[in-house]
Order: C-alpha cells, then structure tokens, then sequence
C-alpha cells in the first residue's frame, strides 16, 4: 500500500462564488489565498490548516440541482478540531456570522455541522479522548 501523508486538498462545487465565497471566508476568516483559472472553471483557494488547501469550485458549464449526501459520491469534507470545547467556540464563532451548524456531542466525539449556500455538508470533528 502506498503511504500518505493526508489530503493535500479538497475542492467543492458551487453554483455561484457570489453566494459562496461569503460564507467561506466567514468559515475560514480570510479571504481566498490563490485561485486556478481555466477555461472550464474558477477555483478559490482557502488554506485549511497543515499545509491543505480547500478549493470552491465554480464551473462554467453549469448543471442543475444541488449537493445531496444520499447519492453516491461525497457525503462530507470534515476538519479536525483539537478538543470538544474548540468546536464549541467555532459554532459560536459561525453563530455570530450568521452560520448556522447542529452540534453532536457523541461517545465517538463532537461534531458540528453546517451547510455552505449549494448545501456541501462540511463537518467541524474533535475525536473523543480514549480513557487511559
């Protein structure tokens, strides 16, 4: 098997960079870092933490519907958090930007859940810490 080091990126489809560049500076508070352009699409680049990039995707040829987690393909990106109480302050955080998320405190950890404008599910997680 090959070794890895981690996702070196991932990149979300939107509909409109009007609508969707908004929210993802709210998230990642700043605003894109770079960006690749072609003649199919216009992708925004975020940093998300240990070298990652996150990309917002916006195509040219464009196609109707929206993000849907039942059909196959991605179901959700999901960022690390390092402990309970940060995803805590990340909702509040999104709260006051008007971002609204559902937070679940599981035995598996705590998770926060929020929506970006095409509904691309994206999932803030801190692992539970094992009993020693």
């Amino acid at each position: 098997m090959p070794e890895f080091s981690g996702y070196a990126h991932v990149a979300v489809t939107v509909t409109d960079h009007g609508a969707s560049l908004p929210f993802y500076e709210k998230v990642f508070e700043t605003a894109p870092v770079g960006e690749l352009v072609t003649d199919d699409f216009d992708r925004k680049i975020f940093p998300a933490g240990e070298g990652q990039v996150f990309g917002v995707t916006q195509y040219v040829e464009k196609r109707e519907g929206r993000f849907d987690p039942l059909v196959a393909g991605l179901d959700h990106v999901s960022f690390a958090v390092p402990t309970a109480a940060d995803v805590a302050r990340l909702q509040n955080r999104l709260a006051d930007a008007g971002i609204a998320g559902d937070l679940v405190e599981a035995a598996y950890g705590t998770v926060l859940n929020i929506k970006d404008p095409d509904g691309n599910q994206i999932e803030f997680f801190a692992a539970a810490k094992s009993a020693e």
